[in-house]
């Protein structure tokens, strides 16, 4: 033995010349041992600095056995490691490679021993440099092991071995130890000792999670494998899984934290005035991604060891048994080493992948959030440009597409050409310059991969454009079903939107799908042209260079050819997907930098009511000079606008439909464009708009809107705004879910809810639009005096109350009445009154239309002689409440008369760790008992076969069988193309020839290249046929017929199914759902289909070419099985959870976008994003947790496939090595099927889940076509007569109904009968049931018992269309639809001009429409927003005109309308509707007390029912009640 540093004989090697796959000794301790040591040393020395300044965990926690065990397994493996350095130092008595070596080990040793302990104490989870050393200790412990058996050390130095042997198990056994998880008590999360009852409300939230994500307490080895998930996966085999199941996401992915820096770099892209969503994505993402493109490139680089180790194997083969072969070690060691690279191959892909959905999650947050936030901000100017359905697309599909495309797919921009550029290079090593007729092959076809990519992102931007166009138009049916309901439109726009789906987003579709085809072929067809061209050139005109075409170079470029296959066929396809993240992040960019409100127009100063210089005279709302529009482009609505409100007063702001007030109340608020002058505004605000917006929320809710709740405060305000006996009728009292758009509350109740929440803000500045007009009289009078008046609750505060109910003026500090957009007059009611101007004559008009009307019943009140007077004050107030009477208690100062309202916790993501909202077990049942809107059902366990039927029925039979037997041609074509190169490659080899039957005698080199060329060519064009008819046949049938049954389904659904379903829920079937079926789901089921196929043929390929491989491939079917199982029942669940968890998003953003100047008048923009990322949060743990598991599922089935090239190589080797049998034809076929087997095992599964996960979107889509529809449309064969109803006679004959099942009735056993011709006023207390009873003559409700009768037919024996066509309405809510005046008048066309300009004369508009340039055509914009609430109502007053129906129903038509204009339409219905009979639901009784009969509705019951003058006889009677209430609410 040599006696230097080495003293080895074999020198440094590194590999050993005398023992075949082995290194040198000194090789192993020099530079193995040696430099792990070394690298763990540092490591430690770093890591126990770090550790010292950790926190000190429990010791009770982990001061456990299992760690005592642990530390005497490292003091163990320290012992053998001195051991074995004192046999070294007995041996070798010098300074050399081995004493230093070991010397190292017992040092690192040691050092191990240490970081143990304070790893124990200071770290919640297993050590990773300590299980990277434990692991890579045994692993070099093994390897010497095998070197000192080969050196026969057993004999000469049996201590070695013992000590080496002793060190690697103790090594195993302290790694096994170490990766144990820490006790779960270290991990959950900590309660707020503030809140011990906290615990036990935990359980009434269904999204609690007891422990943080598995992944965060995952060691090194569990990370790596995704172990982590394995529990969830045998809890959702065993169970289907629920939202509780699903871990806290960790910290990174909280959407406020995940936000944060996305929001912080766009802003900044923004300020530098040239901004790019491009540069913010990579400034916030960037590292990430590139952490992400690193394992992708140890991945690519990787995998083309494979073609040199199987080079290398295959001539192994082929010169076992000759001179030339090589130790049959050497057959193991590539068989071996081939497994090893692709394990290595398979855990970089598998991280590169988890880094993407890091990505991927985070934007889809990032992106969403900021889609929200903007929405919040938009300008009036980029609302015309950015409908709701459109936003709806941005944060549903160009969210998630970019994501999609950043994270997951723009890797292959530069993978691609890398991969391309190493394959060709090893070709060209295989095959020399004949791999350059494959490569100019590949040159020709980048054209038009290029021309075919643009022609298909230009058709993807025209789809996305139709799908918008369609989901606008959806979004707006879905707002005004009611109304479409009511006039029997359903049909028209059932044909409406079919059109745009049909013959513009199905047309596109089918368009795309032939581009498909045609792309399809060229990525399929262009692999095969570059081999069949390389290898008919190396035969034909090489043949020498690298010898003839054996086995060896065939499979070799074989095996690089299919590695081509995906960069060839996919990386095109990036271009498209690259092009269709383009044209989405376009969209969103523009939608991202669109206008927003000038928040700075309005200058908002904070106000303290109590400082010492705060006064009665402090101005809190300034307007001054003021010019405001609604478009920058349009001329001002509001000129010289100058108004002031101090901190204790109330002004009032009058003035005619169409005048400019609300769009005052907007200025202030900073909606509109301010062209000129100052608005100032000082102390917080609260806003009551003319239109109430509801929260689909609890009626508390609604009222708290974010304040904390102050119990005796909320009942003052609950008695205040009169809704205590509102709270006595509803079923859960204050805890009732409110619907959507408070479908579940009347007019008047929405109007009282919205003003209480403005009153328990106490806000500084109170903004009132109109708030009494959707309330009766009395209703009104309480409001007006225990709110609004001087002895109200607001007393001390500045109102601003925009009204027509002239009759409050009297109790005003100031009037500011508007024409035309500017002040005309203004002054306290005195001053005004005294000077006789504009609102003068304003009232006087009201109080002759009263007087008139009393005169004209009779009223011996002096009408005319009305007298203006102040109200006494009330002595006894103090803190805005009444005192009781007789108690004399001097008034406080007004300076802080309401207090302040506490703003409440804001539920965001982490609420879960701070202090939760404590909800008692009482407060939930109420809830669960008073909850109006359903929750979203999501369906459990495995996908019905009835879906799979109804998806293969709706493409087609013949369709299907077409796309079948494409499928499998080009399958069997592909593996006879491969079988004949074998064929062809082993003719080449003679001793080999006889690798299969029907190689018989010599052929030409043409007679191979032909029939193979034939085969190839056979194949891409069955592939491209099998795209076509999948696109342009299957999917489009599919497409049109599952959306026709869900439009007609929703569209054909009685009213209660959108009083319990969130129009978001719906629209996200209507767009993310049906998106899916439309691209997924056909995507999806191909790639099925040929994955199966795949792995079909690699199993067939692979035990026609090793059978005994068939023993092996039964027992991983098992295995097999039991992944796809475990995968398959947790990702349904999941998937499932993620769409149902993606609806309340929509929801709450369609809610939000409803109620923004509500939101942004309350300042409330914070809470509200707030609530959007808690929303969002829930989404993404399911979202993640989906993708986890894809994961997990990857890595073990590619690891199976892994298995499967290892038992094949090495059985192959055993062959050759027992039997002396092996064909290396076979060997190389065989091996290139089975690396290829990888891939498709593991898409099979994949894909299979992919199409069961596509199939809930279908089942989703499909469960609204089966709800539960109305009553027929038609029934042919009973049918009305064209002129029913001839007379207009009602009967109403013992009527009962009630809203919906479950429900109590709201009319119960109403009887009575409307003649001819008559007019009838239906009056009645909110509530009682008047807006019910309309409903009921429309069936949009049906009997519960009873008939309705109209001239003598009962109403249920007819359809819909014909009972609802026949009868004419104006509504309530006044809806209009986007598109023209003409359109919303006449959707038909069915009347000619002169008609409709007649009818909008006759509803006092026809004079607005003129002033327009485009007359008729003038654009409405959705929801009808550049027409105000009062227009719209004339607007909907002109269809029943136009109309001109037997039978009129008027639901509080002219409730927005003033005093004066409500006179003169009073005037022309009673006109234009002599001869129609017409009953009216109105708060102003002025308005009916001429009709021919009064109709009292009490609580659901007929009360009364006779002419006016004999019910105002009976002083006893409730309509006499109900005008004597009126009548004092008027003075």
């Amino acid at each position: 033995m040599a006696t230097g540093f080495c003293p080895s004989k074999e020198g440094w090697g590194p590999l050993s010349p005398s023992r075949p796959v082995d290194f040198t000794t000194c090789f192993q301790h020099g530079a193995l041992v040696s430099g792990l040591n070394v690298l763990f040393i540092i490591a430690a020395a770093l890591r126990l600095r770090k550790l010292q300044y950790a926190p000190r965990l429990s010791p009770q926690f982990v001061a456990n056995s299992a760690f005592w065990v642990k530390i005497s397994l490292a003091v163990v493996a320290l012992f053998a490691s001195v051991a074995e350095l004192v046999v070294a130092i007995e041996v070798l008595s010098f300074v050399n490679v081995f004493t230093v070596s070991l010397a190292l080990q017992a040092l690192a040793t040691a050092i191990a021993v240490r970081l143990h302990y304070r790893e124990q104490f200071r770290n919640r989870v297993a050590s990773t440099p300590l299980l990277l050393f434990w692991l890579a200790s045994a692993l070099l412990a093994l390897i010497r092991l095998r070197t000192s058996i080969a050196l026969d050390f057993v004999t000469e130095d049996p201590p070695i071995i013992v000590s080496n042997v002793l060190f690697m198990l103790a090594s195993l056994a302290t790694m096994a130890m170490e990766a144990q998880p820490k006790p779960y008590m270290l991990y959950e999360l900590p309660a707020d000792d503030e809140d011990e009852d906290e615990l036990g409300q935990e359980l009434y939230d269904e999204n609690y999670c007891a422990y943080r994500s598995p992944e965060e307490r995952a060691n090194i080895f569990s990370l790596l494998t995704f172990t982590w998930m394995t529990p969830l996966l045998e809890q959702g085999f065993r169970k289907p899984l629920q939202m509780e199941d699903t871990w806290e996401l960790s910290n990174i992915y909280r959407p406020e934290i995940a936000t944060a820096k996305f929001q912080r770099n766009w802003q900044n892209e923004l300020r530098s005035g040239n901004p790019s969503l491009f540069r913010a994505t990579m400034r916030t993402y960037g590292w990430s991604l590139a952490l992400g493109s690193f394992y992708k490139l140890v991945k690519d680089l990787v995998s083309f060891m494979n073609p040199i180790l199987l080079s290398r194997l295959i001539r192994f083969v082929s010169a076992y048994g000759t001179a030339q072969a090589e130790p049959i070690e050497y057959g193991y060691f590539y068989a071996i080493s081939m497994f090893i690279v692709a394990s290595v191959q398979t855990l970089a892909f598998q991280q590169h992948w988890s880094q993407n959905q890091h990505v991927n999650s985070l934007m889809k947050i990032s992106y969403t959030t900021a889609i929200y936030r903007k929405t919040m901000t938009l300008s009036n100017d980029a609302r015309q440009n950015f409908n709701i359905g459109g936003i709806v697309t941005h944060m549903s599909v160009d969210a998630q597409r970019i994501a999609d495309f950043t994270a997951n797919f723009s890797h292959h921009l530069w993978s691609a050409p890398l991969q391309i550029i190493l394959a060709l290079y090893l070709l060209y090593q295989t095959l020399g310059w004949s791999i350059f007729a494959g490569v100019l092959a590949m040159i020709i076809s980048i054209p038009t991969s290029a021309r075919l990519s643009r022609s298909m992102r230009a058709f993807n931007k025209l789809l996305m454009g139709y799908r918008d166009q369609r989901m606008k138009i959806m979004d707006e049916v879905l707002s005004g079903i009611k109304i479409i309901k009511l006039y029997a439109w359903e049909t028209s726009f059932i044909r409406r939107i079919n059109e745009i789906r049909v013959k513009l987003e199905l047309a596109t579709i089918r368009r795309y799908g032939r581009l498909q085809a045609i792309f399809s072929f060229v990525v399929t067809v262009i692999p095969f042209v570059v081999s069949f061209s390389t290898f008919g050139l190396y035969s034909l005109a090489d043949g020498v260079s690298h010898g003839p075409l054996t086995p060896q170079l065939v499979f070799v470029a074989l095996t690089l050819f299919n590695m081509l296959r995906f960069p060839l066929s996919h990386g095109p396809m990036v271009i498209p997907a690259l092009l269709e993240a383009m044209v989405s992040s376009r969209r969103v960019f523009d939608f991202l930098v669109a206008g927003e409100i000038d928040f700075s127009s309005i200058e908002r100063k904070p106000y303290d009511r109590d400082a010492p210089d705060a006064s009665n005279d402090d101005v809190l709302v300034s307007v001054k000079n003021g010019a405001f529009k609604w478009l920058s482009a349009d001329e001002p609505t509001l000129r010289n606008i100058s108004i002031e409100c101090k901190r204790d007063e109330l002004v009032a702001v009058v003035g005619r439909v169409g005048s400019g007030k609300s769009s005052l109340v907007s200025s202030i608020l900073g909606d509109m464009i301010k062209s000129a002058g100052i608005v100032e505004i000082q102390g917080s605000v609260a806003y009551v708009p003319q239109q109430a917006w509801i929260m689909n929320a609890t009626l508390r809710d609604n009222i708290l809107f974010g304040h904390k709740y102050d119990e005796e405060f909320y009942n003052r305000v609950i008695n205040a705004c009169a809704l205590r006996p509102d709270l006595e009728m509803l079923p859960s009292g204050d805890m009732t879910e409110i619907g959507e758009k408070g479908i579940n509350l009347s007019g008047g109740q929405k109007a009282r809810v919205s003003l209480a929440r403005a009153v328990y803000a106490r806000a500084d500045v109170y903004i009132l639009d109109d708030p009494l007009a959707a309330v009766d009289a009395h209703v009104g009078k309480h409001l007006f005096s225990q709110v609004i008046g001087q002895q109200g609750l607001l007393k001390s505060r500045a109102r601003i109350l925009v009204t027509n109910a002239v009759q409050y003026l009297n109790n005003t500090d100031n009037i500011f009445m508007l024409r035309d957009g500017e002040i005309v007059d203004h002054g306290s009611f005195a001053k005004v009154m005294d000077r006789k101007g504009d609102i003068f004559e304003f009232v006087h008009r009201y109080i002759d239309s009263e007087s008139s009307s009393r005169a004209e019943n009779g009223d011996s009140t002096n009408g005319s002689e009305t007298e203006y007077y102040e109200e006494d004050a009330v002595p006894s107030e103090q803190d805005g409440m009444p005192s009781p009477v007789g108690v004399g208690v001097r008034r406080k100062s007004t300076k802080q008369t309401l207090g302040r309202a506490s703003i409440g916790v804001i539920h965001d993501a982490t609420a879960r760790k701070k202090k939760r909202p404590t909800r008692t077990a009482a407060d939930v049942a109420l809830i669960d008992a008073g909850r109006t809107m359903t929750t979203e059902f999501s369906r459990q366990g495995k996908v019905e076969w009835n879906t799979y039927v109804t998806y293969f029925k709706a493409c087609g039979v013949k369709n299907s069988t077409m796309f079948g037997s494409a499928l499998l041609a080009a399958s069997i074509s592909n593996v006879f193309a491969n079988m004949w190169l074998k064929h062809w490659a082993s003719s080449n080899d003679e001793p080999n020839s006889a690798g299969l039957i029907w190689a018989t005698g010599n052929h030409s080199v043409f007679y191979y290249l032909f029939i193979y060329g034939g085969l190839g060519l056979l194949g891409a064009s069955m592939s491209s046929l099998q795209s076509l008819l999948l696109w342009t046949r299957c999917s489009i049938r599919a497409s049109r017929k599952i959306h026709e049954n869900m439009l007609r389904g929703v569209l054909r659904s009685p009213m209660s199914f959108f009083d319990v379903t969130p129009l978001g829920r719906i629209l996200n079937r209507f767009s993310s759902d049906l998106q899916r079926c439309d691209e997924a789901l056909p995507r999806s089921v191909s790639g099925m289909v040929n994955t199966m196929v795949s792995v079909v043929s690699a199993v067939s390929v692979i035990g026609f070419s090793t059978p005994i491989m068939l023993v092996l491939m039964f027992p991983l079917s098992f295995i097999y099985r039991y992944l796809q199982q475990r995968y398959l029942y947790s990702s349904r669940e999941l998937r499932r959870l993620d769409s149902t968890t993606r609806s309340p998003i929509f929801a709450h953003f369609q809610e939000s976008i409803g109620g923004v100047s509500t939101i942004r008048a309350y300042s409330q923009q914070p809470r509200f994003v707030a609530e959007n990322e808690n929303r969002l949060e829930k989404n993404i743990r399911a979202y993640y947790t989906y993708l986890s598991l894809n994961r997990w599922l990857s890595l073990r089935l590619e690891t199976l496939g892994n298995i499967v090239m290892l038992g094949t190589t090495t059985l192959a080797i055993a062959s050759l090595q027992y039997f002396g049998f092996g064909d290396a034809g076979l060997v190389g076929l065989s091996v290139a099927y089975a690396l290829d087997f990888t891939s498709s095992l593991n898409w099979s599964v994949r894909s299979y889940t992919e199409v069961e996960n596509s199939m809930i979107q279908l089942e989703r889509v499909t469960e609204y076509a089966h709800l539960h529809p109305e009553a027929p449309e038609v029934i042919e064969d009973n049918r009305p007569k064209k002129e029913w109803p001839e007379h207009g006679m009602i009967e109403f004959k013992n009527y009962s109904t009630r809203y919906r099942e479950g429900l109590d009735l709201v009319l119960k056993e109403l009887s009575f009968r409307v003649m001819p011709n008559q007019k009838v006023g239906i009056v009645g207390r909110t509530g009682a049931g008047k807006s019910s009873l309309t409903l009921a003559l429309f069936r949009i409700i049906e009997a519960a018992g009873g008939r309705v009768l109209i001239d003598g037919e009962d109403i249920s024996q007819y359809g819909l269309f014909d009972v609802r066509s026949k009868l004419s309405i104006i509504p309530q809510d006044p809806v209009l639809f986007a598109g023209t005046v003409r359109e919303n008048l006449d959707p038909f066309e069915e009347y000619a001009d002169q008609d409709i300009w007649r009818a909008l004369e006759h509803a006092h508009l026809a004079e607005f429409i003129h002033t327009k340039d485009e007359g008729l055509e003038f654009v409405v914009t959705q929801g009808g927003e550049n027409f105000s609430v009062g227009q719209r109502q004339l607007i909907c007053l002109a269809r029943a005109l136009l109309k001109r129906a037997k039978i009129l129903v008027l639901d509080e038509a002219t409730a927005a309308i003033d005093n004066s204009t409500d006179a003169i339409i009073q005037e022309s219905i009673r006109k234009e509707f002599k001869d129609c009979t017409v009953l009216t639901i109105a708060h102003r009784l002025n308005t009916i007390i001429d009709s021919d009969m009064i109709l009292v509705v009490d609580s659901g019951r007929l009360a009364e029912y006779d002419t006016p003058q004999n019910l105002l006889a009976n002083d006893e009677s409730l309509f006499s009640k109900l005008v004597e209430e009126a009548r004092t609410s008027d003075t």
